[in-house]
């Protein structure tokens, strides 16, 4: 026989904050079936919102409808049962073919009557339409909350969010440790793997602990997802593609994070590794592009000899790459390094004369900035005409929404340029001195250093080092690709003058180099 139901819900979301609580509706809907003179056989209760199908306890009463076992249902209002049109229809076709004979509200009962249908379809409706306008007002929300450079979401590692200003400030705690795990990336001096091994055993780092969240030790997989996080670099990046420039403190440039990028994707670079090799994940064959594997052989008389081989000549497609000693790649290296090894005396007449080409410089600032915001109105200009030709028709929604995408993107980054402070003329040379006084330094370091401090010098100096034929082919970075020949103070000259017109294409932001205990490798920081 059917039997009449008490369907009480409340959502922990903020649309139903208004409403009684589940226990209230109970109370309250127990006293309406008593003077309807109807008995209550079962009382299903449920937290979960409606904006949504999927909810378990109004799918089995509404499989219970369907099968004719319940004859009315108490609620507190139609919005309790459906606050979305798919459980909506269900409950007014239930109606409409008389599945159910009744719906009882202490404001007005709702039958299979066309009058009664009508008004239930109202009311669910206007249920829907408060969801619909919620979602729109949240988005609206959170869209201007991302203009002015905040996020919606708990920020990453090494940042923590002032819950008085709603805004996110830096971790004592955690910044400094986060920023040295940049600074070993970025230095060449470890791999991936290494970096979260030592976060965890050496550095003590832990997420911050957040209720039963957190207060655990980076895993590997989260290390790699905290390196492919443009937040860092100030840059606010969704799910949906959109970027923000972020008004919190940048702990990288965005230069660092992209160099950042393109190690990472080097195929091999972070595989574990049970040696230490100087060299491991930084050098590629030079017939198939393969990552070369370092290999360890022993010889009788007990002496440790490492190669460097192609990975693919184990993998179906034997690659005529033959092995490459380390002895050999480094005996290259030296004789290299002491080519764009500069002497004492070419230092200390380029840093004179530098400083007078850097004081011709500063209206390369003003320009700089002129063209950064030229950038930023073009794409502001093209974003306009993509919504005209989107308008109009002339383009389809998916080719829409990438180019508007790769535009937010392209804007986010130019505001974060245009944030970057600007260098002195001082600063710029204090700098230039550290690369030529890294320059000079270069050979005796390579030759006396440990493995560590040999595969950081590799990675400041060698571009894309690939080996054939037991020769190692790269090209030097710039700005050691300057010093390359430059005997004579003619010479000099010529170097002052790529210093000077690289300055400028770097937008004044150079690297760093030192060769201290300390700080064996290129570094360079955002300006607090």
């Amino acid at each position: 026989m059917p039997t009449h139901v008490i369907y009480a819900r409340k959502s922990t979301e903020s649309d139903d904050r208004q409403v009684l609580s589940i226990d209230s509706q109970i109370q309250e809907l127990k006293l309406l079936a008593l003077r309807r003179g109807l008995e209550v056989d079962e009382i299903l209760t449920e937290a979960r919102s409606a904006k949504a199908p999927g909810r378990p306890i109004f799918g089995q009463l509404m499989k219970r409808v369907n099968k004719g076992e319940i004859a009315g249902v108490f609620c507190w209002k139609m919005d309790r049962l459906a606050r979305n049109p798919f459980d909506s229809g269900q409950i007014l076709q239930a109606l409409a073919d008389r599945k159910i004979e009744q719906i009882i509200t202490p404001e007005r009962t709702f039958t299979g009557d066309g009058n009664d249908r009508f008004l239930g379809n109202f009311e669910l409706g206007i249920a829907t339409k408060f969801i619909d306008d919620l979602r729109a007002n949240v988005k609206r929300g959170n869209r201007a909350r991302f203009e002015r450079g905040w996020p919606n979401f708990r920020p990453p590692v090494g940042y923590i969010e002032d819950r008085a200003t709603k805004t996110v400030i830096t971790d004592p705690e955690r910044f400094p440790l986060v920023q040295k795990l940049w600074d070993e990336l970025l230095s060449g001096r470890m791999r991936p793997m290494q970096i979260a091994r030592a976060a965890e055993h050496e550095w003590g780092l832990q997420t911050r602990k957040a209720g039963k969240l957190g207060g655990k030790p980076l895993t590997f997989q989260g290390v790699f997802k905290l390196f492919a996080n443009p937040y860092y670099a100030g840059l606010i990046r969704l799910k949906s593609g959109e970027s923000y420039r972020g008004a919190h403190s940048p702990m990288i440039t965005m230069a660092m994070f992209d160099q950042a990028q393109e190690l990472l994707g080097r195929p091999g670079r972070s595989r574990p590794a049970h040696h230490t090799f100087a060299y491991a994940g930084m050098l590629t064959c030079g017939i198939c592009g393969g990552t070369l594997v370092a290999e360890v052989h022993t010889k009788p008389s007990g002496r440790r000899y490492v190669y460097y081989r192609c990975r693919s000549r184990t993998s179906g497609r034997p690659c005529p790459n033959p092995c490459l000693p380390e002895t050999a790649l480094e005996d290259q290296l030296l004789r290299d390094l002491r080519r764009v090894s500069l002497s004492k005396a070419a230092v200390d007449w380029i840093s004179s004369n530098i400083r007078q080409q850097l004081q011709a410089t500063s209206s390369h600032h003003a320009a700089r900035r002129d063209a950064l915001e030229k950038a930023l109105l073009e794409a502001s200009r093209e974003n306009e005409m993509l919504l005209t030709l989107r308008l109009r028709a002339q383009v389809d929604e998916e080719t829409y929404e990438r180019r508007r995408l790769q535009i937010l993107d392209r804007q986010a980054r130019l505001k974060i340029q245009l944030d970057e402070p600007t260098r002195s003329p001082e600063e710029l040379v204090a700098q230039i001195e550290e690369v030529l006084n890294f320059s000079v330094s270069l050979p005796r370091a390579f030759k006396e250093g440990d493995p560590v401090r040999r595969r950081s010098i590799l990675h400041a100096v060698c571009a894309n080092p690939k080996v054939r034929d037991r020769k190692a082919l790269y090209k030097a970075k710039e700005p050691f690709s300057f010093f390359e020949g430059k005997g004579s103070t003619r010479s000099w000259q010529g170097v002052v003058e790529r210093l000077r017109n690289w300055i400028v294409e770097k937008n004044f932001q150079i690297p760093s180099y030192s060769l201290t205990e300390e700080d064996t490798v290129p570094r360079k920081r955002p300006a607090a």
